[in-house]
């Protein structure tokens, strides 16, 4: 099977600070890999080095066996839709896409009528950006990342904030492009916009690869897999208070605190918390898949940080 993008020990540092760190990740002829994660998670910066936007080190990032720190023009057959979607305000859709394709040979004024028409932006074509909707907006990106037929497509939060109508048109250029040989990474929050696109799924959390989990994995959660959380603003200090004084096995997601229990449960560690003075952001049970499956992989917190 042939490797089409092959990342080793990838990781990126903007004045000191850790956007990705120690990414390895192999990608597959026509295969697609969704990246799972919440905001700040590495998702974007790891799309944007792939694509030879951020700078890489240490590590590399392998196209087609070509390093693209030293080879710039394989990136020429890589295609990237970023969140949010940047473009020329006061000028219109159709000179927007011109003149940001006009460097691309595989390009020409009927494609570019075609591609619009094919994301329903045909009646847009000589509106100024400025007075588009974002979900609009979000549909150039994508029309202008598939305008060239590219090999290799790194599409980030694609399905953000589309109406519904709009969600089909997007899931079957993918599938399209798929059938024709590209390789596709997609990031997003939401799991289930992904499950009947990808092949695989990597989990990110604070800017490293959590885990990566074949589909059939991903089809194993269950309800059954649900946890109760408290969010607050220290919840390693919160979660210690809950070990030390209830002897409960509790894991830290972010500024939550996850553990198994039921509803008076639940109300008895609020009451708790709010006696120590502790403000709490918000309390419930974990319900979507994307957010069980990172509370499965997270391991218990047993030490105070």
């Amino acid at each position: 099977m042939e490797n089409v993008i092959e990342i080793k020990n990838l990781s990126v540092i903007i004045k000191d600070r850790f956007l990705v760190k120690n990414i390895y990740l192999t990608l597959h002829k026509g295969e697609c890999v969704g990246v799972l994660g919440e905001d700040k998670s590495g998702k974007t910066s790891l799309i944007k080095a792939i694509s030879g936007s951020l700078p890489i080190k240490p590590g590399q990032a392998f196209i087609f066996g070509e390093d693209i720190f030293y080879n710039k023009k394989v990136l020429t057959k890589v295609s990237t839709c970023l969140d949010p979607p940047i473009f020329f305000k006061y000028q219109t859709v159709m000179d927007n896409i011109e003149y940001i394709s006009s460097l691309s040979e595989n390009k020409s004024k009927q494609k570019i009528v075609d591609v619009l028409q094919k994301f329903g932006l045909e009646k847009e074509k000589d509106t100024r950006v400025m007075f588009l909707p974002y979900y609009q907006k979000k549909l150039m990106a994508l029309a202008l990342a598939f305008l060239t037929e590219p090999e290799i497509l790194l599409l980030d939060e694609p399905f953000k904030n589309l109406p519904e109508r709009y969600l089909k048109i997007v899931k079957d250029a993918i599938k399209t492009a798929r059938k024709n040989g590209a390789t596709v990474i997609i990031t997003s929050k939401n799991i289930e916009l992904l499950e009947d696109e990808c092949d695989r799924f990597v989990f990110m959390e604070e800017r490293v690869i959590k885990s990566i989990l074949q589909k059939e994995d991903v089809e194993e959660i269950t309800e059954e897999n649900s946890y109760a959380f408290i969010k607050v603003k220290y919840p390693h200090y919160v979660g210690k208070l809950l070990i030390d004084n209830y002897e409960l096995k509790v894991k830290i997601l972010g500024r939550r605190v996850i553990f198994k229990a039921d509803e008076d449960e639940v109300a008895k560690m609020v009451r708790f918390i709010t006696k120590h003075n502790l403000a709490i952001y918000g309390a419930g049970y974990i319900t979507r898949k994307a957010e069980k499956i990172f509370a499965e992989l997270t391991p218990y917190f047993k030490e105070e940080k």
